[in-house]
């Protein structure tokens, strides 16, 4: 099995600007507000919400951040033996959301905090025939067709909030094993003082995040 030999990481924000818009018809901002949507319900959860809630509010309202934007885009929601996220009908190309340890950080790759599944593993593989196998697909579909694409989304208390948009090579031991490209959204430091009120109805409301460019 081989794989390229160039790994691609985009740092320079006029480039990932360029990138976003000509490859997914999206702007930064949109996706930042993706990774408001989730930051804050994490972080709207308390010590009396279920350990496992902190993670589950981050992926249901990341998800549901992927749909409001794509969607008006002309993207379908995409359920895929229990992955969901959304697809583009014309070209087959996936996004789904993906809460990590590590994102927009040139030394570490994103490492998933959910171990990935077998339905990730060939959703990865099939969705990108041009990595593993030699002859190209002859039609897209919502099952094995399109580039998988992740948001991956961390949220450290010492770091901060990070965030990329990346696309993985393969799955190895129910983690990713490495990545084609990646395409930094959110560096550390760039969003800051995150905060929700518990009252809040977190579809509508525009999160006090202060952004910084550098």
């Amino acid at each position: 099995m081989g794989f390229p030999a160039e790994r691609i990481v985009r740092t320079n924000e006029e480039d990932i600007i360029t990138r976003l818009a000509e490859h997914f018809g999206v702007t930064r901002d949109e996706l930042i507000h993706v990774i408001k949507m989730a930051v804050g319900a994490r972080r709207n959860t308390t010590a009396n919400n279920l350990r496992t809630a902190p993670g589950w509010y981050s992926h249901d309202a990341g998800t549901q951040g992927l749909r409001l934007i794509f969607r008006a885009k002309g993207w379908d929601s995409l359920y895929e033996n229990g992955v969901e996220g959304v697809f583009n009908p014309e070209t087959g190309m996936k996004i789904i959301f993906q809460n990590v340890y590590h994102a927009a950080d040139v030394k570490n790759d994103p490492r998933a905090i959910s171990a990935k599944g077998a339905a990730s593993i060939d959703l990865i593989a099939g969705a990108q025939p041009d990595l593993f196998i030699k002859k190209p697909p002859t039609s897209l579909s919502t099952e094995d067709r399109g580039e998988a694409w992740y948001l991956c989304v961390s949220c450290d208390e010492n770091i901060g909030v990070c965030a990329e948009l990346s696309r993985p090579l393969r799955l190895l031991n129910k983690q990713f094993a490495d990545f084609h490209e990646r395409i930094f959204i959110v560096k550390k430091g760039e969003l800051e003082n995150v905060s929700l009120d518990n009252d809040l109805d977190m579809p509508q409301q525009d999160y006090d995040i202060q952004i910084s460019r550098k």
